[in-house]
């Protein structure tokens, strides 16, 4: 099987698609149910001609592929998914009540929002296109249960990294899609997970959104960038205590007038080894780098925030 689609396991796939010829960055998941398929995610619209190729190699078509499971709506993960949904018109999309609207007339919240938020990347993504109504299932309660032939999936609200987050469980392999609720890992960087909390985060969530994550008992995490790993518990209380361990290093940095993210950088790469990991690492994972960057805008706001409320 060729190098950028990787099968996981019996009934799963990833497929990275090299967005600004980066690895371990984009790359939605496959879940087949007996006959049908399920993407998770769909990556930005720059990635869809790719998305597409890698489908096809794999026999999904049309007619086979049932759902599109979005645990939200930022670019990375559905910036994509009108041009998506022009090669798959039957095919039905599962996200949060407050981003349906979102994807049906982009142009107003979505686009504008993270050409502010991201410039230039925004840009590299590509412009979202609509999506029909009528595609669109929204979730409008804090949990949602479906099942796909003999693959059933538990949904659970997981706000923090967005207001409109949500993980699911599939079942049958204990397997939890968090999404960017537990932030990202890099296989390649010796899997460093590092926080994905760009503004604005919202940390009580967050941490709220992992436990109960914790409740349901998950025993792998299936990261949206980039991989599946076990020991879902431990990774799970790992990152809270990370998220933490954050927030005291940049308030220390601004109480120090330490204010770039630069320099703050610098000053979690000296707690944080897996931080350090992706900040030190080679060009080629600019784009995660830069998402690390925008992690720490959101810790930035956020603590300017607290004290402001103070």
């Amino acid at each position: 099987m060729e190098k950028n689609i990787r099968q996981l396991d019996d009934i799963i796939w990833q497929l990275d698609l090299k967005v600004d010829n980066e690895s371990e960055f984009i790359a939605p998941y496959l879940i087949k149910a007996q006959n049908d398929y399920i993407i998770v995610d769909v990556g930005p619209t720059c990635g869809i001609k790719e998305l597409i190729r890698q489908l096809e190699t794999l026999g999904v078509n049309e007619s086979n592929l049932k759902y599109v499971f979005l645990t939200h709506i930022h670019l990375d993960h559905s910036g994509g998914l009108g041009t998506f949904m022009e090669s798959f018109p039957q095919t039905q999309i599962i996200v949060h009540r407050r981003g349906a609207p979102h994807l049906v007339d982009p142009d107003k919240v979505l686009w504008q929002s993270s050409l502010d938020t991201l410039g230039w990347v925004a840009e590299m993504y590509e412009k979202p296109m609509p999506v029909k109504e009528e595609n669109i299932i929204s979730i409008h309660d804090s949990t949602f249960n479906i099942k796909v032939n003999d693959l059933e999936f538990n949904w659970v609200e997981t706000p923090g990294h967005a207001s409109h987050h949500f993980s699911f469980m599939l079942e049958k392999k204990g397997i939890m899609f968090c999404g960017d609720s537990v932030g990202m890992l890099i296989p390649s960087l010796d899997s460093a997970m590092v926080p994905t909390t760009p503004h604005p985060y919202r940390l009580e969530s967050g941490i709220s959104s992992i436990n109960l994550m914790l409740e349901r008992k998950p025993k792998m995490l299936a990261f949206a960038h980039h991989a599946i790993r076990n020991d879902a518990p431990n990774l799970l209380k790992k990152h809270i205590v990370q998220l933490e361990l954050w927030k005291n290093c940049v308030a220390s940095c601004l109480d120090r007038k330490i204010f770039t993210e630069e320099d703050i950088g610098i000053e979690l790469s000296k707690i944080d080894p897996d931080s350090a990991r992706l900040l030190n690492a080679p060009d080629n994972f600019g784009g995660l780098r830069k998402a690390l960057v925008g992690s720490i805008t959101g810790f930035i706001n956020l603590i300017k925030k607290e004290r402001e409320q103070a």
